[in-house]
């Protein structure tokens, strides 16, 4: 059962990183539904190997707030980089 919420972790995670590089919907809902759907799949996660909730609670996050921090890292810096390489080419063609 705990492999199930860490499938589910890693889902969450990829769907957050695409749907801010494709501007699904607002980033602040997405990075919001995105860091409380970590959290809550990685305590889930413990639970499921038997640890104690204070213990699994600290590790969903901890875990789930790291990872999904990095994953909002990386899509706001290759949105980034793509906004700016799309403002180049319109400076050049004007």
């Amino acid at each position: 059962m705990h492999m199930l919420f860490f499938l589910i972790f890693g889902i969450i995670l990829v769907a957050m990183y695409i749907a801010i590089r494709r501007q699904l919907a607002s980033t602040t809902i997405i990075a919001a539904a995105g860091v409380f759907g970590s959290i809550v799949s990685m305590t889930l996660f413990g639970l499921a190997q038997g640890n104690l909730f204070a213990h699994a609670l600290t590790v969903g996050f901890l875990i789930g707030g790291l990872f999904s921090g990095a994953a909002l890292v990386i899509a706001f810096y290759f949105q980034g980089n793509e906004m700016r390489h799309k403002a180049m080419q319109n400076n050049q063609t004007e």
